[in-house]
């Protein structure tokens, strides 16, 4: 009775949790998937992810309403469940790539831990002491591009109660100022000086604060650190610098320049508008004027990043979300209706294909609508009631002219 009972709950969990539009683990894992062969990659990806192997990041392209976000959810559970942790975010005014160190305020602080549903991971660094830290790599000389991140988490096993909280929170990207860890570490080294180090630098050492928190998360038992970016189409509404700097911090966080030495794996999507808007198509697109802009700005170096980051994202190794096929669409919806049945103890008359058939080409979120609505409709009325397509079709969301454009002279 226990068991039947769970089962007819994780039912109205289910439809609930699309009826609001919000994927959860348990819909991804008793939905069918219908992007197997596009998931597939990033599992096979995920399965040979080890310290000496840090496989390429992906972009994954598709329409508006396609599902490249219910895509991202389904990543992040199966990384969850291969013991990574995950943090997801997605692009917006206060959100973007371009200064990689305001990314990381946003994405340090939302680590999901495949044990915990709260985001963070001081629980459970507070469960080891400085005596772990003897065989692991974050002590390793020149091990980052500035040691200060280094000496932060060092610092963080001799202190407790406030002080502890602030350098936990320098870790996750609420930096203390230099005086007061200097003064953090005399407290408690009074024997052993901080030594001498260069001025740490937001826009030029960034790439630290990410690598010392992919070693962290390593320390604390997990596979590596997944990193999830939705609507990175935004992009595209930065000044011409920001754009490139954007591009050249994707290139990094996805290894598509060789270069990542720490457990980062990063899977980003997109909408085509992206290519469409400023990558094609036009005089003075991204793709002619960014490789010569990284070499007068930066050197030769950067500019052959920057070349090989737009042939990785169009090239054959990059993902398409292509819309669905009539047969899994209806295998969908035959499970949705099945799940609606359990939850409410009822038997429905509803025939998917006509759902689909009503409905004509639609995003896969409007036949999940329509057919929730209808199966809801019937339950109550104890009728079919013919629904209106029209009214499930969700307009786009477009940002106005002037969002996320920003001033050259500052971008």
């Amino acid at each position: 009775m226990e068991i039947f009972e769970k089962d007819r709950l994780d039912s109205i969990f289910i439809i609930e949790a699309l009826r609001s539009g919000i994927p959860t683990r348990l819909s991804t894992e008793r939905l069918p998937d219908l992007r197997k062969k596009l998931t597939d990659k990033i599992e096979k990806d995920l399965d040979s992810f080890d310290e000496k192997n840090i496989p390429a990041g992906k972009i994954i392209w598709g329409q508006y309403g396609q599902g490249k976000t219910h895509i991202l959810t389904t990543i992040s559970h199966k990384a969850l469940e291969k013991n990574f942790a995950i943090s997801r975010v997605s692009l917006s005014r206060e959100v973007s790539c371009h200064n990689l160190f305001k990314f990381y305020t946003k994405v340090a602080p939302r680590i999901k831990t495949p044990d915990h549903n709260a985001f963070g991971i001081n629980r459970i660094l507070l469960k080891k002491t400085k005596y772990d830290l003897s065989d692991e790599r974050i002590l390793e000389k020149d091990r980052y591009i500035h040691c200060l991140p280094q000496y932060i988490f060092e610092d963080y096993y001799y202190t407790n109660g406030e002080y502890q909280d602030k350098l936990y929170n320098d870790l996750i990207g609420v930096r203390i100022p230099i005086s007061e860890f200097k003064r953090i570490h005399k407290n408690y080294h009074s024997e052993l000086p901080l030594p001498k180090f260069e001025p740490f630098k937001e826009t030029l050492h960034a790439y630290a604060y990410f690598g010392i928190m992919a070693d962290i998360l390593r320390f604390c038992g997990y596979k590596g650190w997944v990193l999830l970016i939705d609507e990175i189409e935004l992009i595209g509404r930065l000044g011409r610098v920001s754009r490139l700097k954007a591009y050249l911090n994707l290139a990094w966080l996805m290894n598509w320049s060789n270069e990542m030495k720490y457990p980062i794996y990063t899977v980003t999507a997109a909408a085509t508008r992206l290519q469409d808007d400023i990558w094609f198509g036009k005089k003075n697109n991204d793709r002619d004027i960014m490789p010569e802009l990284a070499e007068e700005k930066y050197g030769k170096r950067e500019r052959k990043i920057i070349e090989e980051f737009f042939k990785k994202a169009i090239d054959n190794d990059s993902l398409t979300v292509a819309p669905a096929t009539t047969e899994d669409l209806t295998e969908l919806l035959n499970k949705i209706i099945s799940l609606h049945e359990n939850a409410y103890n009822w038997k429905s008359n509803i025939d998917s294909k006509e759902i689909i058939n009503l409905m004509g080409s639609q995003p896969t979120r409007t036949y999940i609508r329509g057919i929730i609505e209808s199966l809801d409709l019937e339950y109550l009325y104890k009728e079919k009631v013919k629904i209106d397509p029209g009214e499930l079709i969700e307009e786009n969301l477009e940002e106005d002219e002037s969002f996320f454009v920003e001033d050259e002279n500052n971008g």
